[in-house]
């Protein structure tokens, strides 16, 4: 698949960077030359200098060749022109990132209709959605849905005291015979990602990433010693996009929630506009304003300005409550070491956020997609094609890389079900898959029939 990318800010590289990894043949265009040069330095793609919105840019990226455009700029305006020239250009599918609120609204249908974008993503918004997950399962730093909503990959750090802890998988798995409820897909272990297998042991301090059912989800929590309760108290630091949208929402589920914001005006606009939060004008490094505000004490602190280190050093301060839960949004990945190391429960990127959607749709038939900040291996849900290999095979017979496991699989009218051995798998049935981007063409060549679906 030729794919352009417009735009090398962090939703434009992670794509580009996961795409390229996958064997697809990726255009990057970016305006800044210090970024280009960056991004070409690093990553196996092509990279493209100049504005997208320019008829010789966009062929100098073989727009005539592309089947999809992603316009993920900073400038929404920018990326509703190109999704246009795309179109006039033949090109299948594009995606736009659009921020502003107006025009992602019914007042900016009749221009998105105009400039024909087939997906518009908005970071902000697939963040707060990521926030709102975490806060439904707590004790998980990650929570993606899978299988529109009925499963769920669930991100953990095994507690002191975890029921699991020591226990092989094949132990576990026996110990749960004949009803498994979960699959761990990941382990996490001194920074090296692996899928593991039966003879894996886990340890105290392990990330797992773990498949389950929204019915069992509390149940592997607990056995994996990450039970939290539920948010009653909360502290929301930085009144912009993904703060408000993020007071608001858990102000409605009942949640006291106090919101603090250092720009004067927009302290007050959001005063009006969320008359039931507590609406604070500070500095969320000021550490005297966060102790009169009783950060140590809430259930929740969520750390979402545009200073990556304000969020991180607050979260930290914040950690040092006997029971806060503490979630920072961080835009660089080098910073990632001091999230663990500063005792933050989890970290959360727009990137990942708006990346996972445009995947959606780069991949066809993958009805859902989860990637993550720390490693390479994802998580995929796949449809199995009539007369292809997977079609009417059983699970241990399929000849699959070692870098992939299948999880779950779901047939239309009936709730996902975790893969076993003896599973057999059968045409209209989706898989939910872990594995790493270069064993993804192999899996599609099984589950698909006569298709060249790269």
């Amino acid at each position: 698949m030729h794919v352009v990318i417009v735009g090398a800010g962090e939703v434009g590289w992670y794509l580009a960077q996961r795409l390229g990894a996958e064997g697809h043949d990726v255009v990057v265009i970016e305006q800044n030359e210090a970024i280009a040069s960056a991004i070409a330095a690093q990553l196996d793609v092509q990279v493209v200098v100049g504005s997208a919105t320019l008829p010789s840019t966009l062929k100098a990226a073989r727009i005539d060749r592309a089947d999809l455009l992603a316009g993920v700029t900073q400038n929404d305006e920018v990326n509703l022109i190109v999704s246009l020239l795309a179109k006039e250009a033949g090109v299948p599918q594009t995606v736009v990132r659009i921020q502003t609120e107006e025009l992602r609204g019914e007042s900016g249908a009749r221009l998105r209709e105009i400039m024909q974008a087939d997906v518009v993503i908005d970071p902000d918004a697939d963040t707060a959605d990521e926030i709102m997950a975490l806060t439904q399962a707590s004790g998980a730093d990650e929570v993606y849905r899978m299988s529109g909503g009925d499963l769920l990959v669930l991100g953990c750090t095994i507690g002191e005291g975890a029921a699991l802890a020591g226990s092989t998988l094949a132990e576990i798995g026996a110990s749960f015979e004949p009803d498994w409820r979960f699959l761990f897909g990941a382990l996490t272990r001194h920074g090296e990602t692996v899928i593991p297998r039966g003879d894996q042991r886990l340890e105290v301090g392990d990330h797992v990433r773990v498949l389950t059912n929204q019915q069992s989800r509390n149940e592997i929590l607990e056995l994996l010693g990450a039970s939290h309760q539920r948010a009653k108290r909360v502290m929301v630091l930085g009144g912009g996009a993904v703060g408000t949208r993020v007071a608001e929402r858990l102000e409605a589920a009942g949640a006291d929630v106090v919101l603090v914001e250092h720009g004067i005006e927009r302290a007050r606009v959001l005063s009006e506009k969320l008359p039931r939060v507590t609406v604070v004008q500070g500095d969320i490094e000021d550490t005297d304003m966060l102790n009169e505000e009783s950060i140590t004490d809430k259930d929740l602190v969520i750390a979402a300005t545009g200073d990556d280190a304000a969020n991180v050093l607050a979260c930290a301060f914040a950690a040092t409550g006997r029971n806060t839960f503490t979630v920072a949004v961080i835009h660089r990945l080098s910073l990632l070491p001091l999230v663990r190391q500063f005792g933050i429960d989890a970290a959360l990127s727009p990137r990942t956020a708006s990346a996972n959607a445009v995947l959606r749709h780069v991949r066809g038939g993958t009805a859902s997609v989860a990637t993550f900040l720390e490693s390479d291996i994802e998580v995929d849900e796949i449809e199995i094609e009539a007369d292809s290999a997977a079609d009417g095979a059983v699970v241990a017979e399929l000849h699959l890389p070692h870098s992939v496991v299948l999880g779950a699989v779901i047939r239309p009218g009936e709730a996902g079900r975790i893969v076993r051995g003896n599973t057999v798998l059968h045409a209209g049935d989706n898989v939910v898959v872990f594995a790493r981007p270069d064993s993804l063409p192999a899996l599609r060549k099984a589950f698909t029939c006569g298709t060249d679906h790269r």
